[in-house]
Parts: structure tokens; C-alpha cells; sequence
């Protein structure tokens, strides 16, 4: 079956599309055609009493009651599937999580998908200032998994993301951000010149290890004092500066297995122009959510306002 907004041949397991988080129909269920009387047989009158089976047709065998099968609500929170092993969570490669909100409104969980339709169409008007809106289904990390569908919200390095589902009867909406911080020019360049002096040291050390010459009959040896320099000096540098530069590949690669980011230890925490970004797209989001809270027709007081903003702190 192919999703009927997207066109992907395969869309998923779950209720929503894997490609754009649209909500999947249901699986039609094909019936035979009923057989039809042949042209040349003449219809028989139609008897007065209840009718029976027509001679030489062997009556259907009447299908006996099968038991309940428990199919998911339409909308519940999550779609269990099974998809290949996956190393990384489903917001790897966004960043570092800051501000994760929630709401749960009692009693108007039927409303859900009308309310992420709301969302999309205020979305559409309200235009944030340099983003992009996606309705993306993301995938829990591991063998069996929750297709979830989620609106990401990207602007600049930073990254909100709206989930609205069915939680039993009530509705339940999650808010959640993610902040990918700017490449430091500075560590880049000092990244650079410990590899640079990884490089150059080798060479420079083994020609003045080999310049020097030991007269031991005149008692006199030259190119001693450079290679005493290089050792003695730029030795324990260079050693620091290999185990500096291990440790590095070693934490990049922890980062890329854990969160898809290469370069997490070349990135900086933001500033505050950047939490003012930051700030100022969670607003917008609740914002949105609120107004299509009106739209479908629910209080905007079931909906509190939200705590307020925090990025956790990095060690690096």
C-alpha cells in the first residue's frame, strides 16, 4: 500500500507514514463477487413459504463467531512495529535537549487528530521568521519500537518538536527542544595545531637523533643540545598532545554512536542571542498550539503556560 499524500510504496508498520506523518487509512478488506445466475436458466417463481436452498446448490456454511480481536485506537500515543536495529535515539543528530514540556486535557482525547490538522493550518499562517515545519514519524531506538508522528520546527540551530496524541480519553501534547550549537572557530584551530604538531614532530626529532655525532676519541659531540631540547622540552608535549588527540577520536566517536553529531566536542554552548532564538520559537509553537486549541474548539486554560526555559549544561 502507498501513502496517499506522499506516494512512498511502503509507508510503515504503524498507523503513520514513515516518510511524512500522515495518518494511514484502513486496510480495505476484499469480498468475492456474488455469483450470478446464468442467462439461460429461466427464474422460478418465488415460493409463498420461507425461503430455501435452490436444488442442486449446497448452502453456505454459516460462519461461526470469532472472538474479539483488540486492534490500537485510532490515534492512541504510539504504534508499536518492528523496524531494523537502529543505534540512535529519535532526535539523534538535533543537538543537546533543553526545555521538554507537557499537557494532558482530560476527556478530549477524540479530538487529537483534529487538533494536529489545526496545528498545521496555523502553522501554515502564522510563518515563522526563517523555519521550516515537518510532520516527520520518528522511531524509538531498538527492535520493536513507537512510530510516533511529530511537527519538527527548525530555525537556525535550533529544533522544536510538537507531539499531539490520544492518551486513553484524554489528549496529550509534548513540547520539546533541541539545540545543535555553533562550531567554535577557536577550537577548530587548536584542533588543527595539535594535529599539526602530531605530524611535524616525528620527522624533526628522528633528524636530530641522527645528526648527532659522537667523536669519543677528541671528546667532542655535536647536535647534542638540540636533540636534548627536543627531547627533554617538545617530548612530554608531544606525548601530552597524542593522548590529547586519542581521547578526542575516542569522544567523538561516543558522540556519534549516541547522538550523530562527529563534532559535538568542537560545538559551544549557546549565548544569549541564541536562547533568545531558542526562547523565542518555543513560544511560537505553544502559541500555535493554543490557537488551534480555539479552533477545535477546546479552553485555552486546560493548557497552562509552560515553565520556563533551560538547556542542561555540557561538560565539554
Amino acid at each position: 500500500m502507498a501513502c496517499p499524500k506522499c506516494g512512498v510504496p511502503d509507508p510503515g508498520p504503524g498507523l503513520f507514514c514513515m516518510s511524512c506523518g500522515f495518518k494511514l487509512p484502513a486496510s480495505p478488506v476484499t469480498t468475492a463477487p456474488p455469483a450470478t445466475r446464468p442467462l439461460s436458466a429461466p427464474a422460478a417463481a418465488a415460493p409463498l413459504g420461507p425461503p430455501g436452498p435452490a436444488a442442486g446448490v449446497r448452502p453456505a456454511a454459516m460462519p461461526s463467531p470469532a472472538q474479539p480481536v483488540s486492534a490500537p485506537a485510532v490515534g492512541q500515543m504510539g504504534s508499536m512495529g518492528t523496524v531494523p536495529v537502529s543505534i540512535w535515539g529519535p532526535f539523534a543528530g538535533y543537538g543537546t535537549r533543553g526545555r521538554h514540556v507537557s499537557w494532558l486535557i482530560n476527556d478530549q482525547g477524540d479530538r487529537a487528530d483534529a487538533l494536529r490538522d489545526a496545528a498545521t493550518a496555523r502553522f501554515e499562517r502564522r510563518e515563522i521568521p526563517r523555519a521550516t515545519v515537518q510532520r516527520m514519524t520518528l522511531l524509538r531506538q531498538g527492535i520493536l519500537v513507537d512510530s510516533r508522528p511529530y511537527f519538527l520546527i527548525r530555525r537556525g540551530l535550533a529544533t522544536a518538536g510538537l507531539y499531539i496524541a490520544r492518551f486513553g480519553q484524554d489528549l496529550y501534547v509534548s513540547q520539546v527542544t533541541y539545540f545543535k550549537g555553533p562550531i567554535s572557530s577557536i577550537r577548530v584551530l587548536l584542533v588543527a595545531l595539535m594535529a599539526l604538531f602530531i605530524i611535524v614532530y616525528p620527522p624533526i626529532y628522528n633528524n636530530a637523533l641522527s645528526s648527532v655525532n659522537l667523536n669519543l676519541l677528541g671528546g667532542s659531540v655535536s647536535g647534542l643540545d638540540s636533540l636534548m631540547t627536543l627531547t627533554c622540552c617538545l617530548g612530554p608535549i608531544y606525548l601530552l598532545d597524542y593522548l590529547a588527540l586519542g581521547l578526542l577520536v575516542l569522544f567523538s566517536a561516543y558522540k556519534w554512536l549516541t547522538e550523530k553529531d562527529l563534532l559535538a566536542a568542537l560545538r559551544v554552548p549557546p549565548n544569549e542571542f541564541d536562547t533568545d532564538d531558542i526562547v523565542a520559537l518555543e513560544k511560537s509553537v505553544e502559541q500555535t498550539v493554543r490557537e488551534a486549541l480555539d479552533v477545535v474548539g477546546i479552553e485555552q486554560r486546560l493548557m497552562p503556560q509552560a515553565a520556563e526555559y533551560g538547556m542542561r549544561r555540557r561538560l565539554i
